[in-house]
């Protein structure tokens, strides 16, 4: 072939989305949140460097780590600072170089940083998602509800660890839909299976021998708005069926009813459950799974955005009625501690502890010996087990005994008898 080889377009392969920028940062998790950029290797930084990123530390000194990058890998070491440099709760012997790994917890002087490898976006803190606060952790989260947005989905699922906040990432994609002032929440798990198919779908009068009335049902009473289905996970089989009708057709058929009601309604499911996994058992369906996940949403867990927690617990103070206290009345090693815990229930454990931790210590503030009431010990892990240590340990467990005992270092025989007595 001749004569058109000049004109000839290289074709393009499919085109992959712009994911936002991502880059290396020392991210401020107290006292006030910032993303800092990570010094070049072999730098020195001390008091100076964090003034220039807008971070005043009395007690960092002028030269108090050095910072060095070889293979990829970031080390610190202490430069001989007055008050010593910590990485995940241990200090520093001065000049040795450790390995800084995404995620671990730095403190020098009265700063807590955490570094991440690859921030996403912006330097800049990010306001809240709906209710959910994480000026650094929710990147991820934020995007994707932008995303839909745009694409607009029928159906969205929200996944995330218990006490991550789902309902609040649920609340926030139905806002970006313009349908959170029409929202139903609805705790699959709770509604008895007698009773699911009226409650959701309604039903006639006469339909069966309580319904002496007609009933909408949650679906038709929320048309043009948006249903929350929690804890999708554990909706039995059978009815998952009637669901999948639900989202193929977008009509309700009431019970006892002769003819289909055409609905409009965004639906969102959350679970902490693993959705595929349960497929793969024949515990959900597949193609119910394929409905629900058109879009979906990982709400990260609290461990895994532990810059955002000091953020996070202004609010939880904030929404107790408890005024923030001046910065003298929180000590470092306090916050440093709430950092480094794994939060098996995530937020909802945080408020907890909280709680505990203001029964133990009703005075304004943050101390560590408070915390070391309620969580234990970081050293030993054993307390005096005074009825007050028992009360706020089962407390900050939400009553679960067994992880208060294992907080305790008990058995939960040793602990329900102390509960016991009076």
């Amino acid at each position: 072939m001749t004569g058109d080889a000049a004109s000839t377009i290289e074709h393009r392969g499919p085109a992959q989305p712009k994911a936002g920028p991502r880059r290396a940062a020392l991210i401020c998790a107290y006292p006030t949140p910032a993303a800092l950029p990570v010094p070049d290797s072999g730098s020195v930084v001390g008091r100076d460097w964090l003034e220039r990123h807008g971070l005043a530390d009395s007690e960092v000194s002028g030269a108090h780590l050095r910072v060095d990058r070889a293979g990829g890998v970031l080390r610190v070491a202490d430069a001989g600072s007055r008050n010593g440099t910590w990485i995940n709760g241990q200090r520093l012997t001065p000049g040795e170089r450790v390995p800084l790994d995404t995620g671990a917890t730095l403190r020098i002087g009265r700063t807590l940083l955490v570094y991440r490898d690859k921030l996403l976006g912006s330097f800049e803190p990010a306001p809240p998602v709906g209710g959910l606060v994480g000026p650094f952790g929710l990147r991820k989260v934020a995007e994707a509800i932008a995303g839909f947005e745009r694409a607009r989905p029928s159906n969205v699922l929200v996944q995330g660890e218990t006490g991550t906040g789902k309902e609040l990432v649920a609340r926030a994609v139905a806002a970006a839909f313009g349908r959170d002032r029409n929202l139903a929440a609805v705790n699959v798990a709770s509604v008895a299976r007698g009773v699911f198919e009226s409650q959701i779908f309604g039903h006639v009068a006469g339909a069966f021998s309580d319904a002496k009335t007609a009933s909408p049902g949650i679906v038709v009473a929320h048309d043009g708005g948006a249903i929350f289905l929690d804890e999708i996970g554990e909706l039995d089989l059978d009815l998952q069926a009637k669901l999948l009708r639900l989202l193929e057709n977008r009509e309700v058929l009431p019970v006892g009813a002769q003819r289909a009601v055409k609905v409009d309604v965004l639906f969102v499911a959350a679970t902490n459950r693993d959705l595929d996994v349960m497929v793969e058992r024949d515990e959900f369906r597949r193609d119910l799974l394929a409905r629900l996940a058109l879009a979906r949403v990982e709400v990260p867990a609290l461990r895994d955005r532990n810059e955002d927690l000091f953020s996070i617990i202004q609010t939880l103070w904030a929404r107790a009625g408890a005024s923030p206290p001046p910065p003298d009345q929180i000590e470092i090693e306090a916050v440093e501690r709430l950092l480094l815990e794994p939060w098996p229930s995530n937020v909802r454990e945080l408020d907890a502890v909280l709680a505990a931790v203001r029964r133990v210590d009703p005075d304004p503030g943050l101390r560590l010996w408070a915390l070391c009431e309620v969580l234990g010990k970081a050293n030993d892990g054993r307390l005096a087990l005074t009825r007050e240590v028992v009360d706020a340990a089962v407390a900050a467990h939400e009553g679960n005994v067994t992880a208060a005992a294992e907080k305790l270092g008990v058995s939960r025989g040793k602990l329900l008898r102390l509960l016991k007595r009076s």
